[in-house]
């Protein structure tokens, strides 16, 4: 195996391993004994619909899987996902196991201590209200919905938050398409969840429902790699920027949500 090629499944890119992949282009991350893509291992959350999950057949499926799998196809590697938690993540990447993250991470301070980030190519994630389409309520703050009726996920900090401030009229759900369905026959006046989860649920479930204001301030997001791994964060960096100069992020952001990600967007329209 080259340098290169031990480099990127330990999730190191040292500064020979740079110049190796610059002047593998020709025959990018391919091995010249099989003439086959490299194999590089990217983590991924478990049950994270619909950035990563699998299917019912067991197949790996997901936005970020999409992503993931268009950078290592411009980078010459054939991705392999690994499945698992955050925390179990984490020590992966530390350990050299896998190469990177291929979730886009909230950049919280206790995400900063873990990885280092690559510039994001997607716009913020925000918490948000969503709605009925028919509702022209504006709800703002958790005091604006005071005798009104919520819908969170379960065992969240939302969830937490909203009980201190509502009580009873909180019902929290373990799956957020059923809070969804819920609202859309009107038996919720709101639900709280963030954007890009909501949008992909009222798109591809034909809710009539809508993405509406903002309960929170928004948090940037990045692919997370070893701390100190500056070859990597790099690599991937302009990998992303060129996916958006040459649409490719557009067209998976399509795919899955139904408009371009990497553009600050509250809401959209239901399509029929």
């Amino acid at each position: 195996m080259t340098d290169w090629c031990q480099s990127v499944q330990s999730g190191v890119l040292t500064r020979r391993g740079s110049l190796l992949l610059l002047c593998s282009w020709a025959l990018p991350g391919r091995s010249l004994a099989t003439d086959r893509p490299t194999p590089v291992k990217v983590g991924f959350l478990r049950n994270y619909k619909p950035f990563s999950y699998r299917d019912a057949n067991g197949r790996p499926m997901g936005f970020d899987l999409d992503v993931a799998s268009r950078l290592c196809e411009i980078l010459g590697l054939r991705l392999e996902p690994v499945f698992d938690s955050v925390e179990n993540l984490a020590e992966r990447l530390k350990r050299g196991e896998i190469a990177w993250m291929g979730n886009q991470l909230l950049t919280t301070p206790e995400n900063r201590r873990r990885f280092d980030f690559v510039r994001p190519a997607y716009a913020s994630i925000q918490l948000s209200g969503v709605q009925h389409e028919d509702d022209e309520r504006d709800f703002l703050s958790l005091e604006d919905l005071l005798g009104k009726r919520l819908g969170v996920l379960a065992a969240t900090g939302v969830e937490e938050q909203a009980r201190g401030v509502l009580g009873k009229n909180v019902k929290a759900y373990d799956h957020i398409e059923n809070a969804l369905h819920d609202l859309a026959h009107q038996r919720l006046d709101i639900v709280l969840e963030e954007n890009l989860i909501a949008d992909y649920h009222i798109m591809h479930l034909q809710l009539p429902l809508k993405v509406a204001s903002p309960f929170a301030a928004p948090i940037p997001v990045g692919l997370g790699v070893r701390k100190g791994d500056r070859e990597t964060q790099e690599k991937l960096s302009q990998t992303l920027q060129g996916m958006l100069r040459d649409g490719s992020l557009s067209r998976i952001s399509e795919k899955w949500f139904g408009y371009d990600v990497s553009r600050s967007r509250v809401s959209h329209p239901v399509t029929r």
